[in-house]
């Protein structure tokens, strides 16, 4: 594989790192506003079951009182109780989402930054081949290319 076949892989993969980067972004921003909207939803679902409450109470000390009225006020409750829950739930593992996506676009940044420094140490070593062949030392490029894997297996070391 020449320098310059190198050089274009490398670059290709700069562009899909920072597609990846960019998609990954737009991933924590909908999680960001999902968030948001649920957090929404939870606060008017309370406001709702504050009034809703007392609503159901005063009707129960209005009308004649049974057994089976307070027994379908408390299952009233209770199902709100439930869906406050659910609601609560919900949230939480949006939030779980969001920090999933925070991590992942950490991880796509270090990435990306790999990439691209080999691709500038790549560009150096061309520039400094065509220095020393403009010069005349005679460098052939599989020796350049040698250089390069010796390098790249120091620094995995």
């Amino acid at each position: 594989m020449s320098l310059e076949q190198l050089k274009t892989l490398r670059k290709r993969r700069k562009e899909g790192a920072t597609i990846a980067l960019q998609k990954s972004k737009e991933y924590l921003l909908a999680c960001e506003r999902e968030a948001a909207e649920k957090y929404n939803e939870l606060q008017q679902y309370g406001q709702w079951r504050l009034q809703h409450q007392e609503k159901l109470f005063s009707q129960l000390q209005v009308d004649s009182f049974s057994p089976d009225d307070l027994g379908r006020y408390m299952s009233n409750i209770e199902g709100m109780k439930v869906k406050k829950t659910q609601l609560e739930e919900e949230l939480e593992a949006i939030k779980l989402k969001y920090q999933q996506a925070e991590k992942n676009i950490a991880k796509r940044k270090v990435a990306l930054s790999i990439i691209t420094k080999k691709l500038e140490k790549l560009s150096e070593i061309m520039d400094i081949k065509k220095k020393e062949l403009s010069s005349g030392d005679g460098l052939k490029e599989e020796d350049v290319i040698d250089e390069i894997v010796a390098f790249r297996a120091a620094s995995v070391r």
